[in-house]
């Protein structure tokens, strides 16, 4: 090899290894600067996003898989901070609830406690148990609804008789529409079966008819359908007392009420808990009002 090709080809080889050299210092640079940034975003409160101008298809790619992490963890995070604001504000209200039977129960142990007479106790008993009954309902209400505004909720979905868990829960209300002279309308095809969750199937149509009970005005309407899609649709509908106008558009939000006043033995989030639940089930829930009726659709995938 002669002496000029041997000059030529150190000079290629100092000139190959400045270039790699700089190309190295660079992307350790870019590397640099995409860990400080991380490092900046990690330790502050701030809406600030990996900014990345070099050239380097992978940084430029590493930086927008991490800005994508940032947005993923923000929305996660804001929609956490937001159930929390919600749980918080429904448990304050409810206690507002919690007060009215704890008062009135007072009053009512103080004038079981200074009568003799058999009928008046006994009155006052009954008051006294259904007062209970309602802690009992609003107390259950707040836990279950805690539970299901939790981000991290799951239920177990498996194959769920969904024609008789609903004529069983129906049946365990005969005796309080008997009692309100409620006539009720069954037209439930039997052995559907859905991909769901006995339990919240049950607590759904549980609240469901505790809303007809207490919001309603007789003439209730159960159906359940197979529909053409390998879908099922279970509809709840009744008669809406007087003073009752629900907006459907607002029904399932947390604490709505319908009627004006807000003494209604009803702690205003079971429609909301309804939802949570159909939907945990993947399925779908609407609500209609017209011709002086109130009426709950849902809507589940059949197997």
């Amino acid at each position: 090899m002669s002496e000029s090709t041997l000059v030529t080809l150190i000079v290629l080889l100092t000139a190959l290894s400045l270039a790699l050299a700089f190309i190295l210092i660079s992307l350790l640079s870019q590397m640099k600067s995409i860990r400080s940034q991380v490092h900046f975003i990690s330790r502050n409160d701030t809406n600030k996003r990996i900014t990345f101008y070099g050239k380097s298809r992978s940084f430029r790619k590493l930086a927008a898989d991490i800005n994508e992490i940032i947005d993923s963890y923000d929305e996660r995070h804001e929609k956490i901070l937001s159930e929390d604001k919600e749980i918080k504000e429904t448990l304050t209200n409810m206690s507002h609830d919690i007060r009215t039977p704890l008062t009135s129960l007072k009053g009512y142990f103080e004038l079981l406690d200074q009568t003799e007479d058999p009928e008046e106790r006994s009155k006052y008993t009954n008051i006294i148990y259904g007062r209970i009954d309602s802690l009992s309902e609003i107390l259950e209400t707040m836990f279950l609804y805690t539970k299901v505004s939790n981000v991290n909720f799951k239920i177990g979905i498996d194959p769920v008789d969904c024609s008789k868990t609903i004529l069983e829960t129906l049946f365990e209300y005969y005796d309080d529409f008997q009692e309100k002279g409620y006539e009720v309308d069954v037209d439930v095809e039997e052995g559907v079966r859905i991909l769901g969750n006995e339990q919240s199937l049950k607590r759904i149509m549980q609240n469901l008819i505790r809303n007809s009970l207490v919001h309603g005005n007789g003439d209730v309407k159960l159906k359940l359908k197979p529909q053409e899609n390998k879908t099922v649709l279970i509809s709840l509908d009744n008669l809406l007392a007087p003073g009752q106008n629900p907006d459907p558009e607002k029904v399932f939000d947390r604490y709505y009420k319908g009627d004006a006043s807000r003494h209604t033995g009803s702690s205003g989030v079971g429609l909301s808990v309804v939802k949570k639940l159909v939907e945990s089930m993947n399925g779908d829930i609407k609500a209609f009002v017209g011709d002086g009726r109130f009426k709950i659709e849902m809507s589940f995938r059949t197997i």
